[in-house]
Protein backbone atom coordinates (compact mmCIF):
# COMPACT_ATOMS: atom_id res chain seq x y z
CA UNK A 1 0.00 0.00 0.00
CA UNK A 2 1.46 2.75 -0.67
CA UNK A 3 1.62 6.16 1.40
CA UNK A 4 2.20 9.94 1.00
CA UNK A 5 3.62 12.73 2.32
CA UNK A 6 0.83 14.78 4.24
CA UNK A 7 0.66 18.21 2.30
CA UNK A 8 -1.82 21.14 2.13
CA UNK A 9 -4.71 20.67 -0.03
CA UNK A 10 -3.59 24.51 -1.27
CA UNK A 11 -0.63 22.94 -3.21
CA UNK A 12 -0.23 23.47 -6.93
CA UNK A 13 1.60 20.35 -6.81
CA UNK A 14 1.07 16.15 -6.57
CA UNK A 15 1.62 14.59 -3.12
CA UNK A 16 5.04 12.27 -2.67
CA UNK A 17 4.80 8.88 -3.43
CA UNK A 18 7.02 6.55 -1.28
CA UNK A 19 6.96 3.11 -0.25
CA UNK A 20 7.45 2.95 3.78
CA UNK A 21 3.85 1.97 4.77
CA UNK A 22 4.30 4.44 7.92
CA UNK A 23 5.96 7.54 5.88
CA UNK A 24 2.39 9.29 6.23
CA UNK A 25 1.77 8.65 9.63
CA UNK A 26 4.34 10.11 11.32
CA UNK A 27 3.09 13.57 12.50
CA UNK A 28 5.30 16.49 11.94
CA UNK A 29 6.72 17.51 15.09
CA UNK A 30 7.71 14.50 16.19
CA UNK A 31 11.81 14.57 16.88
CA UNK A 32 13.51 11.71 15.29
CA UNK A 33 17.19 11.33 16.56
CA UNK A 34 19.85 12.33 14.07
CA UNK A 35 22.53 10.20 13.34
CA UNK A 36 25.99 11.47 14.25
CA UNK A 37 28.13 12.87 11.12
CA UNK A 38 30.57 10.45 11.17
CA UNK A 39 28.62 7.63 11.50
CA UNK A 40 26.44 7.91 8.30
CA UNK A 41 30.20 8.49 6.56
CA UNK A 42 31.07 5.76 7.76
CA UNK A 43 27.94 4.10 6.99
CA UNK A 44 28.17 5.46 3.40
CA UNK A 45 32.36 4.26 2.94
CA UNK A 46 30.91 0.54 4.35
CA UNK A 47 28.24 0.86 1.79
CA UNK A 48 29.95 1.88 -0.80
CA UNK A 49 31.50 -0.40 -3.48
CA UNK A 50 35.13 0.58 -3.56
CA UNK A 51 35.22 -0.58 0.25
CA UNK A 52 33.68 -4.24 -0.43
CA UNK A 53 35.71 -4.62 -3.71
CA UNK A 54 38.78 -3.28 -1.19
CA UNK A 55 38.39 -5.95 1.66
CA UNK A 56 37.19 -8.83 -1.23
CA UNK A 57 40.87 -7.93 -3.27
CA UNK A 58 42.48 -8.84 0.59
CA UNK A 59 40.65 -11.94 0.73
CA UNK A 60 41.47 -13.25 -2.39
CA UNK A 61 45.36 -12.12 -2.18
CA UNK A 62 45.03 -14.27 1.44
CA UNK A 63 43.63 -16.81 -0.41
CA UNK A 64 46.44 -17.38 -2.46
CA UNK A 65 48.46 -16.74 0.53
CA UNK A 66 47.26 -19.64 2.23
CA UNK A 67 48.29 -21.67 -0.91
CA UNK A 68 51.37 -20.79 -1.51
CA UNK A 69 51.78 -21.46 2.10
CA UNK A 70 50.46 -24.74 1.83
CA UNK A 71 53.65 -25.46 -0.69
CA UNK A 72 56.41 -23.94 1.07
CA UNK A 73 55.75 -23.62 4.76
CA UNK A 74 59.07 -22.09 5.70
CA UNK A 75 59.14 -18.99 3.38
CA UNK A 76 60.15 -15.94 6.15
CA UNK A 77 57.53 -13.49 5.06
CA UNK A 78 54.42 -15.95 5.26
CA UNK A 79 54.51 -14.42 9.23
CA UNK A 80 54.59 -11.05 8.21
CA UNK A 81 51.90 -11.54 5.63
CA UNK A 82 49.37 -13.35 7.90
CA UNK A 83 49.85 -10.46 10.78
CA UNK A 84 49.30 -7.84 8.07
CA UNK A 85 46.21 -9.76 6.91
CA UNK A 86 45.05 -10.13 10.00
CA UNK A 87 45.17 -6.53 11.26
CA UNK A 88 43.22 -5.54 8.28
CA UNK A 89 40.20 -8.10 9.19
CA UNK A 90 40.45 -7.08 12.89
CA UNK A 91 40.15 -3.47 11.55
CA UNK A 92 37.27 -3.96 9.31
CA UNK A 93 35.36 -5.89 11.36
CA UNK A 94 35.67 -3.34 14.23
CA UNK A 95 34.57 -0.43 11.52
CA UNK A 96 31.94 -2.62 11.00
CA UNK A 97 30.77 -3.10 14.09
CA UNK A 98 31.29 1.14 15.50
CA UNK A 99 28.88 1.69 12.04
CA UNK A 100 26.11 -0.57 12.43
CA UNK A 101 26.59 -0.59 16.16
CA UNK A 102 27.02 -3.65 18.36
CA UNK A 103 23.20 -4.50 19.10
CA UNK A 104 22.19 -4.20 15.29
CA UNK A 105 25.34 -6.56 14.01
CA UNK A 106 24.22 -8.86 16.50
CA UNK A 107 20.48 -8.61 15.65
CA UNK A 108 19.36 -12.09 15.29
CA UNK A 109 16.38 -10.50 13.22
CA UNK A 110 18.54 -8.97 10.47
CA UNK A 111 19.29 -10.88 7.06
CA UNK A 112 23.17 -10.20 7.64
CA UNK A 113 23.17 -12.05 11.33
CA UNK A 114 24.53 -15.02 10.32
CA UNK A 115 27.36 -13.59 7.70
CA UNK A 116 28.25 -11.37 10.80
CA UNK A 117 28.66 -14.17 13.01
CA UNK A 118 30.58 -15.86 10.56
CA UNK A 119 32.89 -12.84 10.05
CA UNK A 120 33.54 -12.62 13.86
CA UNK A 121 34.05 -16.18 14.53
CA UNK A 122 36.91 -16.21 11.71
CA UNK A 123 38.58 -13.10 12.87
CA UNK A 124 38.25 -14.45 16.45
CA UNK A 125 40.16 -17.88 15.45
CA UNK A 126 42.87 -15.77 13.63
CA UNK A 127 43.08 -13.62 17.03
CA UNK A 128 43.14 -16.71 19.02
CA UNK A 129 46.06 -18.44 16.96
CA UNK A 130 47.97 -15.44 16.87
CA UNK A 131 47.90 -15.19 20.91
CA UNK A 132 48.57 -19.25 21.16
CA UNK A 133 51.90 -18.79 18.67
CA UNK A 134 52.89 -16.14 21.38
CA UNK A 135 51.98 -17.86 24.46
CA UNK A 136 53.97 -20.63 22.30
CA UNK A 137 57.45 -18.61 21.93
CA UNK A 138 56.81 -17.11 25.67
CA UNK A 139 56.68 -20.42 26.89
CA UNK A 140 59.29 -21.93 25.16
CA UNK A 141 61.84 -18.72 26.55
CA UNK A 142 60.86 -19.46 29.99
CA UNK A 143 60.61 -23.12 30.56
CA UNK A 144 62.78 -24.27 27.37
CA UNK A 145 62.68 -28.03 29.25
CA UNK A 146 59.56 -28.34 31.86
CA UNK A 147 56.65 -26.85 29.03
CA UNK A 148 57.14 -29.67 26.40
CA UNK A 149 53.82 -30.68 27.54
CA UNK A 150 52.23 -27.19 27.28
CA UNK A 151 54.05 -26.40 24.46
CA UNK A 152 52.74 -29.51 22.69
CA UNK A 153 48.99 -28.50 23.23
CA UNK A 154 49.25 -25.38 22.41
CA UNK A 155 51.16 -26.26 18.98
CA UNK A 156 47.77 -28.40 18.31
CA UNK A 157 45.64 -25.71 18.98
CA UNK A 158 47.67 -23.99 16.74
CA UNK A 159 47.03 -26.21 13.89
CA UNK A 160 43.60 -26.59 14.69
CA UNK A 161 43.16 -22.73 14.22
CA UNK A 162 45.97 -22.52 11.25
CA UNK A 163 43.53 -24.81 9.44
CA UNK A 164 40.70 -22.38 10.11
CA UNK A 165 42.61 -19.53 8.84
CA UNK A 166 40.52 -21.32 5.53
CA UNK A 167 37.23 -20.23 6.15
CA UNK A 168 38.56 -16.77 5.10
CA UNK A 169 37.75 -17.84 1.49
CA UNK A 170 34.19 -17.92 2.51
CA UNK A 171 33.97 -14.35 3.52
CA UNK A 172 33.81 -13.99 -0.03
CA UNK A 173 30.49 -14.94 -0.84
CA UNK A 174 29.53 -12.20 2.04
CA UNK A 175 31.93 -9.17 0.55
CA UNK A 176 30.64 -9.96 -2.87
CA UNK A 177 27.53 -9.70 -3.91
CA UNK A 178 27.06 -11.80 -6.88
CA UNK A 179 28.48 -14.75 -4.82
CA UNK A 180 26.33 -14.07 -2.32
CA UNK A 181 23.51 -14.02 -4.67
CA UNK A 182 24.32 -17.61 -6.00
CA UNK A 183 25.45 -18.96 -2.56
CA UNK A 184 22.01 -18.09 -1.28
CA UNK A 185 20.25 -19.17 -4.35
CA UNK A 186 21.94 -22.89 -3.28
CA UNK A 187 21.16 -22.42 0.06
CA UNK A 188 17.33 -22.05 -0.90
CA UNK A 189 17.40 -24.67 -3.12
CA UNK A 190 18.47 -26.92 -1.08
CA UNK A 191 14.96 -28.44 -0.29
CA UNK A 192 13.99 -28.97 -3.67
CA UNK A 193 17.24 -30.52 -4.56
CA UNK A 194 17.04 -33.36 -1.84
CA UNK A 195 13.47 -33.80 -3.28
CA UNK A 196 15.20 -34.17 -6.41
CA UNK A 197 17.49 -36.48 -5.09
CA UNK A 198 14.74 -38.44 -3.41
CA UNK A 199 12.86 -38.67 -6.57
CA UNK A 200 16.07 -40.41 -8.42
CA UNK A 201 16.94 -42.57 -5.44
CA UNK A 202 13.62 -44.19 -5.71
CA UNK A 203 13.78 -44.36 -9.26
CA UNK A 204 17.11 -46.05 -9.27
CA UNK A 205 16.26 -48.46 -6.01
CA UNK A 206 13.21 -49.35 -8.31
CA UNK A 207 15.17 -50.35 -11.07
CA UNK A 208 18.17 -51.76 -9.35
CA UNK A 209 15.34 -53.96 -7.82
CA UNK A 210 14.15 -55.17 -11.52
CA UNK A 211 17.74 -55.28 -13.23
CA UNK A 212 19.00 -57.48 -10.14
CA UNK A 213 16.33 -59.89 -10.27
CA UNK A 214 16.33 -60.34 -14.53
CA UNK A 215 19.94 -59.96 -14.91
CA UNK A 216 21.73 -60.78 -11.70
CA UNK A 217 20.43 -64.52 -11.32
CA UNK A 218 22.31 -65.84 -14.20
CA UNK A 219 22.90 -69.57 -15.34
CA UNK A 220 26.35 -70.66 -14.62
CA UNK A 221 26.40 -71.80 -18.59
CA UNK A 222 25.26 -68.13 -19.10
CA UNK A 223 28.47 -66.57 -20.80
CA UNK A 224 28.00 -63.61 -19.37
CA UNK A 225 27.21 -64.30 -16.11
CA UNK A 226 30.42 -63.00 -14.55
CA UNK A 227 29.85 -59.87 -16.21
CA UNK A 228 26.10 -59.67 -15.02
CA UNK A 229 27.01 -60.78 -11.37
CA UNK A 230 29.88 -57.88 -11.39
CA UNK A 231 27.58 -55.18 -12.11
CA UNK A 232 24.27 -56.23 -11.33
CA UNK A 233 24.83 -59.36 -9.22
CA UNK A 234 23.34 -57.47 -5.94
CA UNK A 235 21.19 -54.33 -5.24
CA UNK A 236 24.26 -52.22 -3.88
CA UNK A 237 26.24 -53.23 -7.19
CA UNK A 238 23.17 -52.57 -9.21
CA UNK A 239 22.38 -49.07 -7.71
CA UNK A 240 26.16 -47.92 -8.17
CA UNK A 241 26.38 -49.00 -11.78
CA UNK A 242 22.68 -47.46 -12.41
CA UNK A 243 24.41 -44.12 -10.68
CA UNK A 244 27.70 -44.30 -12.68
CA UNK A 245 25.44 -44.74 -15.94
CA UNK A 246 23.41 -41.35 -15.09
CA UNK A 247 26.29 -39.54 -13.82
CA UNK A 248 28.75 -40.81 -17.15
CA UNK A 249 26.37 -41.54 -19.11
CA UNK A 250 28.36 -44.70 -21.83
CA UNK A 251 26.37 -47.41 -22.97
CA UNK A 252 29.21 -49.10 -24.89
CA UNK A 253 30.26 -50.94 -21.94
CA UNK A 254 26.98 -52.65 -21.64
CA UNK A 255 26.14 -53.26 -25.48
CA UNK A 256 26.63 -56.77 -25.05
CA UNK A 257 23.76 -56.83 -22.68
CA UNK A 258 21.52 -55.00 -25.36
CA UNK A 259 22.28 -56.16 -28.26
CA UNK A 260 20.22 -59.47 -28.25
CA UNK A 261 17.34 -57.71 -25.92
CA UNK A 262 15.86 -54.55 -27.36
CA UNK A 263 13.96 -54.04 -24.52
CA UNK A 264 16.96 -53.47 -21.92
CA UNK A 265 18.05 -50.95 -25.13
CA UNK A 266 15.32 -48.86 -24.17
CA UNK A 267 15.63 -48.99 -20.92
CA UNK A 268 19.22 -48.02 -20.80
CA UNK A 269 18.11 -44.84 -23.50
CA UNK A 270 15.60 -43.66 -20.66
CA UNK A 271 16.91 -43.81 -17.97
CA UNK A 272 20.15 -41.51 -19.01
CA UNK A 273 17.97 -39.08 -20.78
CA UNK A 274 16.28 -39.15 -17.98
CA UNK A 275 19.30 -39.00 -15.44
CA UNK A 276 21.73 -36.95 -17.16
CA UNK A 277 19.17 -34.39 -19.31
CA UNK A 278 15.86 -34.24 -17.22
CA UNK A 279 17.25 -33.86 -13.83
CA UNK A 280 20.45 -31.31 -14.41
CA UNK A 281 17.73 -28.91 -16.44
CA UNK A 282 15.51 -29.54 -13.41
CA UNK A 283 18.58 -28.70 -11.05
CA UNK A 284 19.64 -25.79 -12.84
CA UNK A 285 16.05 -24.29 -13.19
CA UNK A 286 15.85 -24.61 -9.67
CA UNK A 287 18.90 -22.97 -8.71
CA UNK A 288 18.36 -20.19 -11.43
CA UNK A 289 14.64 -19.88 -9.99
CA UNK A 290 16.02 -19.17 -6.66
CA UNK A 291 18.99 -16.88 -7.49
CA UNK A 292 16.36 -14.61 -8.90
CA UNK A 293 13.81 -14.58 -5.96
CA UNK A 294 16.94 -13.64 -3.89
CA UNK A 295 17.73 -10.81 -6.37
CA UNK A 296 14.63 -9.99 -5.83
CA UNK A 297 14.07 -9.60 -2.44
CA UNK A 298 17.52 -7.94 -2.42
CA UNK A 299 16.30 -5.34 -4.34
CA UNK A 300 13.05 -4.54 -2.42
CA UNK A 301 14.85 -4.62 0.87
CA UNK A 302 17.28 -2.18 -0.49
CA UNK A 303 14.49 0.13 -1.93
CA UNK A 304 12.55 -0.70 1.93
CA UNK A 305 15.67 1.03 3.21
CA UNK A 306 15.84 3.82 0.96
CA UNK A 307 11.93 5.05 1.20
CA UNK A 308 13.11 4.61 5.23
CA UNK A 309 15.92 7.16 4.64
CA UNK A 310 14.00 9.34 2.59
CA UNK A 311 11.14 9.56 5.62
CA UNK A 312 13.78 10.23 7.95
CA UNK A 313 15.30 12.98 5.68
CA UNK A 314 11.95 14.51 5.18
CA UNK A 315 11.30 14.86 9.23
CA UNK A 316 14.59 16.21 9.83
CA UNK A 317 14.59 18.82 6.99
CA UNK A 318 10.59 19.83 8.07
CA UNK A 319 11.89 20.24 11.74
CA UNK A 320 15.07 22.08 10.12
CA UNK A 321 13.11 24.19 8.25
CA UNK A 322 9.91 24.85 10.56
CA UNK A 323 13.02 26.32 13.29
CA UNK A 324 13.47 29.01 10.21
CA UNK A 325 10.24 30.32 9.95
CA UNK A 326 9.87 33.43 11.68
CA UNK A 327 6.45 33.64 11.90
CA UNK A 328 5.22 29.61 11.90
CA UNK A 329 2.84 30.36 9.14
CA UNK A 330 4.63 27.22 6.99
CA UNK A 331 6.36 30.20 4.23
CA UNK A 332 10.20 30.81 4.19
CA UNK A 333 11.96 34.03 2.75
CA UNK A 334 15.02 33.49 0.47
CA UNK A 335 17.39 34.83 3.05
CA UNK A 336 15.63 32.24 5.55
CA UNK A 337 16.30 28.88 3.30
CA UNK A 338 19.89 30.77 2.66
CA UNK A 339 20.58 30.21 6.33
CA UNK A 340 19.42 26.52 6.65
CA UNK A 341 20.98 25.23 3.45
CA UNK A 342 24.23 24.17 5.37
CA UNK A 343 21.96 21.95 8.01
CA UNK A 344 19.81 20.67 4.90
CA UNK A 345 23.05 19.40 3.51
CA UNK A 346 24.35 17.84 6.72
CA UNK A 347 21.33 15.82 7.08
CA UNK A 348 21.33 14.94 3.18
CA UNK A 349 24.99 13.61 3.93
CA UNK A 350 23.72 11.90 7.13
CA UNK A 351 21.07 10.21 5.06
CA UNK A 352 22.97 9.77 2.04
CA UNK A 353 20.79 11.77 -0.28
CA UNK A 354 22.10 12.87 -3.18
CA UNK A 355 21.47 16.41 -2.97
CA UNK A 356 24.14 18.98 -3.97
CA UNK A 357 24.50 23.06 -2.42
CA UNK A 358 23.38 24.08 -6.34
CA UNK A 359 20.23 21.72 -6.43
CA UNK A 360 19.41 23.73 -3.39
CA UNK A 361 20.06 27.24 -5.19
CA UNK A 362 17.89 26.12 -8.39
CA UNK A 363 15.06 24.49 -6.41
CA UNK A 364 14.06 27.71 -4.51
CA UNK A 365 13.98 29.22 -7.98
CA UNK A 366 11.99 26.56 -9.78
CA UNK A 367 9.78 26.68 -6.59
CA UNK A 368 9.30 30.40 -6.31
CA UNK A 369 6.54 30.40 -9.13
CA UNK A 370 5.32 33.74 -9.08
CA UNK A 371 8.93 35.08 -8.12
CA UNK A 372 8.10 36.63 -4.57
CA UNK A 373 10.61 35.18 -3.24
CA UNK A 374 8.66 33.31 -0.36
CA UNK A 375 7.78 29.68 -0.80
CA UNK A 376 6.07 26.85 1.08
CA UNK A 377 7.93 24.70 3.31
CA UNK A 378 6.19 21.59 1.89
CA UNK A 379 6.83 22.82 -1.56
CA UNK A 380 10.73 22.49 -0.93
CA UNK A 381 10.05 19.00 0.41
CA UNK A 382 8.05 18.00 -2.08
CA UNK A 383 10.93 19.53 -4.49
CA UNK A 384 13.74 17.76 -2.57
CA UNK A 385 12.11 14.45 -2.81
CA UNK A 386 11.92 14.65 -6.53
CA UNK A 387 15.48 16.14 -6.91
CA UNK A 388 16.74 12.92 -5.02
CA UNK A 389 14.35 10.14 -6.78
CA UNK A 390 15.02 8.40 -9.68
CA UNK A 391 12.99 8.40 -12.66
CA UNK A 392 10.06 6.26 -11.91
CA UNK A 393 7.03 5.63 -13.97
CA UNK A 394 4.85 7.24 -11.38
CA UNK A 395 7.00 10.38 -11.55
CA UNK A 396 6.58 10.65 -15.52
CA UNK A 397 2.89 10.43 -14.90
CA UNK A 398 2.65 13.02 -11.98
CA UNK A 399 4.58 15.36 -14.86
CA UNK A 400 1.90 14.22 -16.78
CA UNK A 401 -0.59 15.17 -14.67
CA UNK A 402 0.50 18.68 -13.89
CA UNK A 403 0.90 19.37 -17.60
CA UNK A 404 -2.99 18.12 -18.44
CA UNK A 405 -4.29 19.91 -15.60
CA UNK A 406 -2.37 22.78 -16.72
CA UNK A 407 -3.32 22.57 -20.42
CA UNK A 408 -6.77 21.60 -19.22
CA UNK A 409 -7.05 25.05 -17.44
CA UNK A 410 -5.52 27.25 -20.28
CA UNK A 411 -8.48 25.47 -22.54
CA UNK A 412 -11.24 26.51 -20.39
CA UNK A 413 -9.98 30.05 -20.19
CA UNK A 414 -9.55 30.34 -24.03
CA UNK A 415 -13.01 29.12 -24.50
CA UNK A 416 -14.66 31.68 -21.97
CA UNK A 417 -12.30 34.50 -23.97
CA UNK A 418 -13.58 32.93 -27.46
CA UNK A 419 -17.25 32.90 -26.21
CA UNK A 420 -16.88 36.94 -23.95
CA UNK A 421 -15.34 37.77 -27.88
CA UNK A 422 -18.40 36.21 -29.65
CA UNK A 423 -21.21 38.09 -27.29
CA UNK A 424 -18.92 41.57 -27.56
CA UNK A 425 -19.28 41.25 -31.28
CA UNK A 426 -22.91 40.68 -31.14
CA UNK A 427 -23.94 43.38 -28.64
CA UNK A 428 -21.43 45.52 -31.31
CA UNK A 429 -23.26 44.75 -34.24
CA UNK A 430 -26.63 45.01 -31.89
CA UNK A 431 -25.29 48.85 -31.14
CA UNK A 432 -24.62 49.10 -34.73
CA UNK A 433 -28.27 48.25 -35.77
CA UNK A 434 -29.76 50.71 -33.43
CA UNK A 435 -27.73 53.61 -34.36
CA UNK A 436 -28.48 53.00 -38.00
CA UNK A 437 -31.78 52.71 -37.10
CA UNK A 438 -33.00 54.96 -34.85
CA UNK A 439 -30.11 57.71 -35.56
CA UNK A 440 -28.20 59.47 -33.11
CA UNK A 441 -29.90 60.01 -30.10
CA UNK A 442 -31.06 56.40 -30.12
CA UNK A 443 -27.03 55.56 -29.54
CA UNK A 444 -26.58 56.13 -25.82
CA UNK A 445 -29.07 53.73 -25.47
CA UNK A 446 -28.32 51.60 -27.08
CA UNK A 447 -24.93 51.40 -25.96
CA UNK A 448 -25.84 50.85 -22.05
CA UNK A 449 -27.96 48.00 -23.12
CA UNK A 450 -25.21 46.50 -24.91
CA UNK A 451 -23.13 47.19 -21.79
CA UNK A 452 -25.36 45.26 -19.81
CA UNK A 453 -25.73 42.77 -21.98
CA UNK A 454 -21.64 41.69 -22.05
CA UNK A 455 -20.84 42.07 -18.35
CA UNK A 456 -24.15 39.83 -18.03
Amino acid sequence: MTAVLPLQQTHGYVEIATEDPGFSSLPVSESTPVPKTSRGFLHFVVESNAFQMSIGTVILINAAVIGLETDHPDFWIWPILEDTFMAIFICELLLRMWTYGFDEFLNTHSSEFHWNVFDFAVVAFGATERALALASSLTAESQPSHGAGKAWFIAMLMRTFRLLRILRIFRMLHVLKQLHLLAGGLLDALASMFWMMVLCGLLVYVCAIVLTRLLGRAVEADPLAPFKKQYFGSMSATMLTLFQVMAYPDMEKFKVLYNSDPVLKCFFVVLIAFGAFTVVSILTGVVSESMLERGKARQEERQSEREHRLSLFVKQSRKVLQEHDGNGKGFLARTNFIACKEDILKICHEQCVDIRSRDLDALFDLVDYDDCGTIEIEEVLYGMVQLSSDVRPMTIMELRRIVVRGLHGVNQHVASLETRMQQMDQCLREVHTAVCAGGPSHAPAAAAAAAAAAAA
